[in-house]
Parts: C-alpha cells; sequence; structure tokens
C-alpha cells in the first residue's frame, strides 16, 4: 500500500453478529475488502466475477440507491457469509492506517466471536501496556490483603485507617499518571515544557474515553455494588465530582484534619477508577490477555459501545508490516 493510500475513503459496517468489516478504493483504481476477524491482510474484491455473474442487471445483487463500489462489496462480503446492511455503512473518521495513541477502539469478544482490536500489536503498545498492567496488579494485591482484615460491604464502607489512606494515595497518583499519559500524546499541539495538567485538563479525556459508560464490580464480592467511578465527574467542579479523588487530595495534604476521609469506600473506587482507565486505553480484555495481562479484583460490568465508524483500521500491507500510524486525537 503507498502512502496516500491512508487518504482513501473508508467506509465501514457492521453486521448483526458485530463482525466488522471495511472497504475503499486504492488509488490505482483496485477495489479493497477488510475483515479483521479473519485476517489483517485487506484482499482485492473481484469486479470480473461480480460482473461475471451479472450482478448489475439482478435486483437482488444490485441496489441502485447506492454506489457501485458499495453493492461490490455486499456481493464480496457476501461470499464471506458477511451480511451487509448498505444503509447501514458509514464513513471511516479516523483515516486509514491511524489511531489515537492509548484511546482504544474495538469490539470486546463474546461467546464464539473472537472480538476485534483496532490497533495490531506493536513492540511501543506492548510496552505500554506491560508497565501499566505491572503497576496496576500491584495495587490491587495491597487492595485484596485489605480484605483479609476488612470485608468490603456498605456496613464497612466508611471504614478508614493508615493503610486505607496509603492504597487511597497510591490508586489516585496512578491514575493521574494515566490521566497524564493519554492527555499529553493526545493534544492538538505539543505542551510547552511549563504545561502542568491539572484537573480541568483532565476532564477533557472523559467523552474521548467514555470514561462514564464503564461499569464494575468486585469479582468475588457479589453483594457489593456496582461501581462506575468516573459517572459523576463534572466540568464545573472537576476535581470535587469525583468523590474518591476529592477524598484522596484531603487526607493527603491533611492528615491529622482529614484522616476519616481515607475510607474503604474511596479505596475500591480509586482501584476501580485504575481498572476503567487500563481498559479504556487498552481494551477490556487487558486484565486476561496472556501476553500482557495481570490480576485485578475487578469485572467489567458494561461498557461503551464504539459505532463502526469510530473503529480503526489499520491494514496489513503485501509485505505483512502493519499499518499503524498514532495521531493525537485533538484535545
Amino acid at each position: 500500500m503507498g502512502k496516500r493510500e491512508a487518504m482513501a475513503t473508508v467506509y465501514v459496517f457492521e453486521d448483526k453478529n458485530r463482525t466488522f468489516g471495511a472497504f475503499w478504493e486504492s488509488d490505482a483504481g483496485v477495489p479493497l475488502m477488510f475483515l479483521p476477524h479473519y485476517s489483517r491482510v485487506a484482499t482485492e474484491m473481484s469486479k470480473l466475477h461480480w460482473e461475471a455473474v451479472g450482478a448489475r442487471h439482478n435486483s437482488d445483487l444490485y441496489d441502485a440507491n447506492f454506489p457501485e463500489l458499495h453493492n461490490l462489496a455486499k456481493w464480496s462480503f457476501g461470499a464471506n457469509g458477511i451480511e451487509v446492511d448498505l444503509s447501514s455503512v458509514s464513513e471511516l473518521i479516523t483515516p486509514m492506517g491511524c489511531f489515537n495513541p492509548r484511546v482504544w477502539r474495538g469490539i470486546p469478544a463474546s461467546p464464539g466471536f473472537g472480538g476485534y482490536e483496532g490497533v495490531a500489536p506493536s513492540p511501543l503498545i506492548y510496552s505500554s501496556r506491560k508497565q501499566a498492567t505491572v503497576a496496576a496488579t500491584s495495587l490491587f494485591s495491597g487492595l485484596v490483603e485489605l480484605f483479609r482484615y476488612v470485608e468490603p460491604s456498605s456496613t464497612n464502607d466508611q471504614c478508614f485507617g493508615h493503610r486505607a489512606r496509603e492504597l487511597l494515595i497510591l490508586a489516585c497518583t496512578e491514575v493521574e499518571s494515566h490521566w497524564k499519559g493519554v492527555l499529553l500524546q493526545n493534544m492538538k499541539n505539543p505542551p510547552t515544557p511549563s504545561f502542568k495538567p491539572v484537573t480541568k485538563d483532565y476532564i477533557k479525556l472523559a467523552p474521548i474515553l467514555r470514561l462514564k459508560d464503564w461499569r464494575v464490580m468486585l469479582r468475588d464480592y457479589f453483594g457489593y455494588r456496582l461501581i462506575a467511578p468516573f459517572e459523576h465527574w463534572d466540568t464545573a467542579k472537576p476535581s470535587q465530582s469525583l468523590e474518591w479523588y476529592s477524598a484522596y487530595n484531603a487526607v493527603k495534604h491533611d492528615r491529622e484534619g482529614k484522616f476519616e476521609q481515607a475510607q474503604i469506600q474511596f479505596v475500591i473506587e480509586a482501584m476501580a477508577a485504575v481498572h476503567v482507565m487500563l481498559a479504556a486505553q487498552w481494551g477490556p480484555e487487558i486484565h486476561s490477555n496472556s501476553f500482557t495481562g495481570g490480576f485485578s479484583p475487578f469485572q467489567i460490568i458494561s461498557m461503551p459501545t464504539y459505532a463502526a465508524n469510530e473503529q480503526y483500521v489499520c491494514p496489513s500491507a503485501q509485505d505483512k508490516i502493519v499499518l499503524n500510524q498514532a495521531i493525537p486525537f485533538g484535545i
């Protein structure tokens, strides 16, 4: 694939089973299709075969309300068992071969379906993910150790203590580290050396990562409430609207006066925020991935659903090198 091909108009869809597909026409006029669930290599659609079966003159195979390329794609994907509703086809937002760094897009795996990861693995992505899961696993181990002494329940939510304070501070600084990493890599203009982001900057990540849409539960404590750590994040009060983050600021700066805010409920919510931040950056399977995964006491209950045109399309070239180029989201 040539360098200019990333500028081609790419059309995308999902079928009723959430199978994702894409198609486009190359600069040379070659119609290409992409079924990443099966292969990351884009393949040519056989226009000659399509014309040979008389598709253009068959109302069952050709819908005059849509362009020829779309009709060819419907027939080509159909030959692979994929039913394309042409009315649902849309144009890809992010240029082909590009992705926003540390902003996950994809389709989670489900029974009988392997899911879709928009960005193919690379050494840099692997390294970032692995470092993040190692740090998170260490934090989560501390939380589970705390549960040996204080059972997570509504009755004990307001229990506080020194170990709870330590874990709250550690979890929140880890969340801040993720906020900063995602923000700096996705700013429209490179920040100046003096730029020091605060929560009014970090909250701009909420709609990009869909942070309010993630909910988790504690795996081994089914009676404990569901946790949506970013649900109430408000631009008017970016630090205070996250109760667990507000408690962190209080106990970090005033242990003597605010010690009672080092509550186990805030520790759990801050740890849940760590889990969500990892999933929002690298996908919901990050804690179960055999290569980069680590232990987590949390399980995702609900998460954002991304439209077909919000996905990434990073196909392999003929030499099997995946075209992955990180571009800022433009915050």
